[in-house]
């Protein structure tokens, strides 16, 4: 990186950096953000995190390494909000910001989903600096069929997305999948739109060592059930219910263990009561564990131990599961749409499962590709060891010199 230190705000109106992946609204976007965050600061620069207090323990400032500091506002209540409720805090978490930035100025702010870039756009514009704008998830189109217990976008959202694609300075795609929703839904500005490729922790997601998995070996070489593992918030849009469908569609006999971690977002319980209900009445209370949301560590041991990683995700601008499971040596199983298909090389480090005709939601077909998956160890042993030198041609440090790069070019202009 450049030796020249830049100061950058990040803004996180919804999810705290601080918050467990797979808890609250925290997903894949909390990952990429203080991955990104730590890499800039260990290369120098002075980073800041801003987000909304949801808790009044939490301090006004904490710093989580040198040059990397993380700033509650208080906007709205101290306690959790249904992700909904969020824009009716967007403008005060706006003027809190604008405050903020002029006590400790910044060279750029980068909002992270659309809440953050409608609440920051009037910040950025008083203090006569740049606003980078990334999504992670686009909304659907108006007349797109919800999923059973999905909420429908707020207009609120539609516009907001159309609105930053049009005022922001830059736009960070982090796939070309994601880049072209841009500019097909959104409209966007083909040179304000840069791609930004994730990467991922090789080191803490690494496939199994041989005296770690011993125990796992023996347990299938003497008839155990091979794993079957799926990562997220338990939220309609990651398709766990067509997991519980998919693995029940095979026989009993031959059934994997399907490992489901994830907790639901504030407003998901019925969702997640579904799904109990769903493993119940397929009779599969004792080969199905729900683990809940797990620290990152734990996470990645459950990842290296699992025969299959299965992605289902209606839509995912990347898919950073499937990153981390092909850095564990593990293939992947995922829909074929989106992002997914730059995580996944169908064929060599997983398969991916065609969306027309209705076949990306039939539980017969996934069932199908699992069982044949699970049948072929010597298929499965090459896509884990290509999968995980696919991964090892990313890392976050390189992630964040693109970013920079970005970053510079457009305080350039």
């Amino acid at each position: 990186m450049q030796s020249s230190p830049l100061r950058v705000g990040f803004v996180m109106l919804h999810t705290s950096p601080l918050d467990v992946p797979g808890t609250k609204d925290a997903g894949g976007m909390n990952v990429v953000v203080r991955a990104q965050a730590d890499a800039l600061a260990r290369a120098g620069h002075d980073v800041t995190i801003f987000t909304r207090r949801s808790d009044p323990a939490l301090p006004h400032r904490s710093e989580l390494r040198p040059g990397l500091t993380v700033v509650h506002l208080d906007a709205g209540p101290a306690r959790l909000l249904a992700k909904g409720e969020h824009e009716g805090v967007m403008e005060q978490f706006g003027a809190l910001l604008d405050a903020e930035l002029q006590r400790s100025p910044v060279d750029l702010l980068h909002a992270e989903h659309w809440f953050s870039g409608i609440a920051a756009l009037p910040a950025a514009k008083s203090a006569a600096i740049p606003l980078v704008q990334s999504y992670h998830s686009i909304a659907a189109p108006p007349e797109s069929p919800l999923g059973e217990g999905e909420r429908p976008e707020s207009p609120g959202r539609l516009a907001g997305e159309r609105r930053l694609a049009h005022e922001v300075d830059l736009v960070i795609a982090v796939s070309e999948a994601e880049r072209r929703t841009v500019m097909e839904r959104l409209d966007g500005v083909d040179d304000r739109v840069r791609v930004v490729p994730l990467g991922v922790d090789t080191e803490l997601f690494h496939p199994c060592a041989t005296q770690e998995c011993a125990e796992d070996r023996d347990w299938l070489s003497s008839g155990g059930r091979p794993e079957v593992i799926v990562v997220g918030r338990l939220h309609p849009l990651k398709g766990f219910d067509l997991v519980i469908d998919a693995v029940a569609a095979i026989d009993p006999d031959r059934r994997p263990m399907l490992r489901v971690v994830g907790a639901p977002p504030p407003d998901g319980d019925d969702y997640v009561r579904a799904l109990h209900e769903a493993v119940a009445q397929h009779g599969m209370l004792c080969t199905t564990a729900f683990d809940g949301a797990l620290r990152r560590r734990d996470l990645a041991e459950r990842i290296r131990r699992a025969g299959i990683m299965l992605v289902p995700s209606h839509s995912e601008t990347f898919g950073l599961v499937a990153l981390e499971a092909a850095a564990s040596g593990v293939p992947v199983i995922a829909r074929d749409a989106g992002g997914l298909r730059e995580a996944v090389i169908d064929g060599e480090t997983g398969i991916l499962i065609p969306v027309e005709p209705g076949a990306g939601d039939d539980p017969r077909v996934w069932a199908e590709t699992i069982e044949r998956l699970l049948d072929d160890a010597e298929l499965r042993e090459r896509m884990g060891a290509t999968a995980r030198e696919h991964a090892l041609r990313r890392s976050w440090d390189a992630s964040a010199e693109r970013l920079l790069e970005v970053y510079r070019e457009l305080l350039a202009r």
